[in-house]
């Protein structure tokens, strides 16, 4: 039987990380496709964006061109900071080619970096009622956009108007024609630039926790030949194909990622395309192996420790693309 030692180490090394890479993959990035990914060197960023004219201006002969003046949104500025865990491969797993073990180890170890990415984004929606929350590592996370209100809000502020918008549903529907009809209202009819204009956002994904009645109204509604609504067979389903859908699995949790059952009929319309949710990578999440007889190497105990790290800031500056119904029927 083939035994791990120094001198098949780096094969070892190689073989553990294609399954930290596969445990890694097999996580779905679902709330990622709800931000604007990049990649930055910088602790601290700041994020802002200009909003231009709505109409180009009549110009008569001989007249100079109409001059815009743009308004400054909003500004947040983002700080990273590094998620990591660790994983030990003990003498006896070497010892007695316990690969099993092995290889369980370092696919959870790719496993726990993704899903704790995916939370963190995630728990911009989940917790966007409110302009802060506590993370699961007792941390004080500030979510507020750019107007220091919550993402979800009855009365955002623009900078150059006295007018306000909102974008969380009046009466918390369920999901539902008359609830998605309402969210759709909003786009149509509340959102301004900072100048107080009239703006054009359009909607073109529905967001759902994996609560089974939801999500499967949902694809009822998208898929539906008919009206889902109605029994008569001849009337068109206006809904077909109209969105698509993205369900995130922890929409309906705690700060540390458990069920909470309050939160399963959320339900969000946005528009994905034009998201102003920002996710800044420093450190893409990565694994790093011990040095035998070096760093990793326990000389008390012999275990080889490996870990896995990642470093990113996430940021909604502006909220005008996503539009939540928490669906208790309750005010808001």
């Amino acid at each position: 039987m083939a035994r791990i030692t120094t001198e098949n180490f780096n094969d070892f090394v190689a073989n553990l990380r294609v399954k930290w890479r596969k445990g890694y993959d097999r996580v779905e990035k679902r709330a990622q496709q709800l931000f604007e990914v990049a990649m930055s060197d910088e602790l601290v960023t700041d994020h802002s964006s200009l909003d231009h004219g709505t109409f180009a201006r009549r110009k008569n002969e001989g007249d100079q061109h109409f001059v815009e003046n743009p308004v400054q949104n909003y500004r947040r500025t983002m700080t990273k900071y590094r998620v990591s865990l660790a994983r030990e491969i003990t003498w006896e797993m070497r010892k007695y080619d316990k690969y099993r073990e092995m290889k369980g180890a370092m696919t959870a170890l790719g496993e726990e970096v993704a899903q704790r990415l995916e939370l963190d984004l995630t728990h911009r929606f989940t917790f966007g009622t409110a302009a802060t929350y506590t993370d699961m590592d007792g941390v004080s996370v500030n979510i507020a956009t750019g107007d220091t209100l919550s993402i979800f809000n009855a009365a955002h502020t623009v900078r150059g108007s006295t007018t306000t918008f909102r974008n969380r549903v009046a009466n918390s529907p369920t999901f539902g024609r008359a609830g998605l009809e309402a969210a759709e209202a909003l786009f149509s009819q509340q959102m301004i630039d900072s100048a107080g204009n009239k703006i054009i956002v359009m909607p073109d994904t529905i967001v759902t926790a994996n609560d089974p009645a939801t999500e499967n109204s949902v694809k009822e509604f998208l898929n539906s030949t008919a009206s889902p609504t109605l029994s008569n067979s001849g009337i068109v389903n206006v809904y077909k194909g109209k969105y698509n859908h993205i369900v995130l699995p922890y929409l309906a949790t705690t700060a540390t990622g458990a069920r909470d059952s309050t939160k399963e009929k959320y339900w969000l319309l946005v528009s994905a395309a034009h998201t102003d949710g920002v996710l800044e990578i420093s450190e893409m999440p990565n694994m790093t192996a011990p040095t035998p007889g070096g760093n990793g190497d326990n000389f008390w105990t012999d275990d080889w420790a490996f870990k896995a790290a990642a470093a990113y800031g996430i940021e909604v500056t502006d909220p005008k693309w996503a539009i939540i119904s928490i669906g208790d029927g309750t005010t808001a």
